[in-house]
């Protein structure tokens, strides 16, 4: 992180940064809301399961959102990891986050909810949401912080030779300046977090480590944090299997991912279970035993059927009898699959209940 030092707020000039916010004399004051760091990723395209990425993207926001009702919005700060050199092997980069985190960060009685990240160039980065001690946002220049994001997303690009660099070194005097601006109103509890983290996260192979204080509310930061782990998901690499997508550390954690959607496919599911159960006469656990432990993943197609057709084929899966046996059961599903899928007419003298039919 560069020096707080630097020199004193100037209003009496047209900067760059009045270009960037439209001009005015609203000067940073109007910049467009952006939160701090996290905005140079990439999001290439990749096969995902949908509903576990959202469940984890939920499962964050209601723990972050938890805490900061907790511990209060002005104990909450951004805690952004990098490396000096490009660290693109999982282990290693875990590795190097656990010895800090171990040694660092708990013992700081920090609380902290990370999300892994790879950068477009392969390396790997860390983004925290992080509960300090004390107050590190009061008397923070908020208005400085987000202009100077706002130009270095628009001006801070990849060149052909694959290095990163400013357009226009006029940007560049100016981003600094802003820098400048806001480490210099940042309060004597951040300063001091500044001048301890920067060498001690060398000494565990970290480069540049960022933390700033949170700039919107609660539940609109919990949100944002939320949604890392979808672009996070979306640049893992077959060498990440294995690799947690989020990892906690908080001393009262309010949410986990075992739950399932009131509505969408979660619904949908839980109605095809339904009929299956009726189908064959018994509950979740009795299908367990009867078709095995992973029946729910052989089953699956089968059972969104019946959730796709429900309404017509809970009419038949209710007249099934209880002493009908295994094989006309099978039999009578086959068959329902059959007519609900192609509209043939459907044989219903199976259902009878006289002792010599299949049922």
């Amino acid at each position: 992180m560069a020096s707080t030092s630097g020199p004193a707020t100037s209003t009496s000039s047209r900067s760059k940064s009045d270009e960037v916010l439209g001009g005015g004399a609203g000067g940073v004051a109007a910049a467009s809301p952006a939160l701090p760091c996290l905005l140079l990723t990439s999001q290439p395209e990749v096969h995902r399961n949908a509903s576990a990425v959202a469940k984890k993207a939920e499962c964050l926001y209601v723990n972050l959102q938890g805490l900061i009702r907790r511990v209060g919005i002005e104990r909450v700060g951004f805690v952004t990891l990098t490396f000096l050199e490009r660290v693109t092997d999982r282990i290693e980069a875990s590795a190097r986050f656990n010895s800090l985190s171990t040694h660092v960060l708990r013992p700081q009685q920090l609380e902290f909810i990370t999300v892994p990240e790879r950068q477009g160039n392969g390396g790997f980065h860390f983004h925290c949401a992080t509960a300090f001690p004390w107050d590190i946002r009061t008397g923070f220049n908020f208005d400085a912080c987000m202009c100077a994001n706002t130009i270095k997303r628009e001006h801070y690009f990849k060149g052909a030779s694959g290095q990163w660099g400013w357009d226009d070194p006029e940007w560049e005097r100016e981003f600094h300046r802003l820098e400048r601006i806001y480490f210099e109103s940042a309060n004597q509890h951040l300063r001091e977090w500044w001048t301890y983290f920067r060498p001690v996260a060398k000494r565990y192979g970290f480069g540049r480590c960022e933390t700033l204080p949170v700039i919107s509310n609660g539940a609109a930061i919990a949100r944002y944090i939320g949604a890392y782990v979808s672009t996070a998901t979306d640049a893992r690499t077959i060498a990440d299997k294995g690799m947690r997508t989020v990892r906690y550390s908080l001393f009262e954690r309010t949410a986990s991912i075992k739950f399932s959607w009131a509505d969408g496919n979660g619904a949908k599911w839980r109605r095809g279970l339904q009929l299956l159960g009726l189908v064959f006469g018994k509950d979740l656990d009795g299908l367990r035993d009867a078709l095995g432990a992973k029946f729910q993943y052989r089953w699956r197609e089968t059972i969104f059927v019946l959730a796709e057709f429900y309404d017509e084929a809970i009419s038949f899966c209710v007249r099934v009898p209880e002493w009908a046996d295994r094989s006309s059961r099978v039999q009578f599903l086959t068959r329902l699959l059959n007519h609900v899928q192609q509209k043939v007419t459907f044989d219903l003298a199976g259902l009878t209940s006289e002792p010599d039919c299949p049922f």
